[in-house]
């Protein structure tokens, strides 16, 4: 998975948020070569940092849900910790990062004074907004920060050049999206513990098409799907999908596609379940226009894969892997809590001021 930049500016503003905390004491030799890209040493602290704002980022997203150890949580089901998953994308970003640097000029693409100075500028101020401690264990010095800035802005230039390329008309008809509502009734029978799986009797199979017959009754008798869904201890779902849509059943959809605006289906049997479909509107504009943009975002992918693949396949390419793996998640790196905003003081009552528990933010 590569991660894309929305632009220079972005990048900017996320990078100048401050990370608080303290560490433990680190020997990591930070100019020891984690990789060599194209015969271009990437150094060990590049890749640290990095990954240590990567580990922050999701820190702030998943440490909620899934406890702030959960970098070591084999969230995927894998067979590995989610981190070693993060470390690997670092990795793999890096290298994109340090082909594209070596093979931008061949598009006229670089970065401009202003831009590179930006980019100084806000390594400055992330350096000057973090405290020694989580500085060192996050190898964060100036020239690091600054070089990763600057290869994360050349990279999203040489994207958008190539994005440029792209034919940026869709035709209305690919792209066109419908809106239904359906209720599906499962035929699929029940597991047990063990996995074994007891399939529904005749009498229950038709127990639940009585069921979907009395939701079709009440919406043609003026009840809307979900109130009638309801009425049967079930619910409506709502969707758009459009021409080579997939996400249902080939007969449910073929069955909406013959539906009017406001109209809807008989009972639909698939080897899932029953369906009752109504349709909504025969043309979302909404949805229409989310699949036109998802459209050329496919072709500008395409367009900027078809750059960078070959050069990346031929480019020779080796990683420290020993190296990499000291790149461990024993500690925790959090961005800073805001601070609640003082209540103001009502005359005649008394206010106790806010409690503030400082909490180690990197362990």
């Amino acid at each position: 998975m590569r991660k894309y930049m929305a632009g220079f500016l972005i990048l900017l503003f996320v990078m100048t948020t401050a990370l608080t905390g303290c560490s433990k004491s680190s020997r990591m030799d930070n100019t020891a070569e984690a990789m060599n890209v194209g015969g271009v040493s990437v150094p060990l602290g590049e890749v640290n940092f990095y990954l240590r704002y990567q580990q922050t980022q999701m820190q702030g997203m998943y440490g909620l849900y899934f406890g702030e150890d959960f970098m070591n949580q084999d969230l995927m089901g894998l067979g590995t910790p989610y981190g070693e998953s993060i470390r690997d994308t670092v990795v793999s970003t890096l290298q994109e990062y340090y082909v594209v640097e070596s093979h931008a000029e061949e598009l006229s693409v670089s970065l401009t004074d202003e831009e590179k100075n930006q980019a100084s500028e806000a390594a400055k101020a992330f350096l000057a907004a973090n405290d020694s401690k989580t500085l060192k264990a996050m190898s964060a010095d100036e020239a690091t920060v600054t070089h990763v800035l600057q290869l994360a802005a050349l990279q999203s230039k040489v994207y958008k050049t190539c994005a440029a390329t792209i034919d940026s008309v869709v035709d209305p008809e690919s792209v066109a999206q419908k809106r239904i509502s359906y209720v599906m009734n499962s035929l699929m029978g029940t597991t047990d513990e063990e996995g074994n799986v007891t399939e529904l009797t005749e009498s229950e199979r038709t127990e639940k098409k009585t069921q979907m017959e009395a939701i079709l009754a009440d919406v043609k008798a003026g009840s809307d799907l979900n109130t009638a869904a309801q009425t049967q201890g079930l619910s409506a779902s709502s969707m758009t999908y459009g021409k080579d849509s997939s996400s249902l059943a080939e007969a449910v959809l073929r069955a909406a596609d013959d539906l009017e605006e406001g109209e809807c289906s008989d009972v639909i049997e698939t080897e899932d379940g029953y369906y009752v479909v109504f349709m909504e509107s025969t043309f979302d504009e909404a949805a229409t226009e989310t699949a036109a943009q998802n459209e050329l975002s496919q072709r500008e992918r395409a367009a900027y894969d078809a750059w960078y693949t070959p050069l990346f396949e031929n480019t020779e390419i080796t990683t420290n892997d020993e190296l990499l793996q000291t790149l461990t998640f024993e500690r925790i790196f959090n961005q800073p809590v805001p601070e609640e905003p003082e209540a103001e003081e009502t005359e005649g009552t008394e206010t106790e001021e806010p409690v503030s528990e400082t909490e180690e933010e990197v362990k």
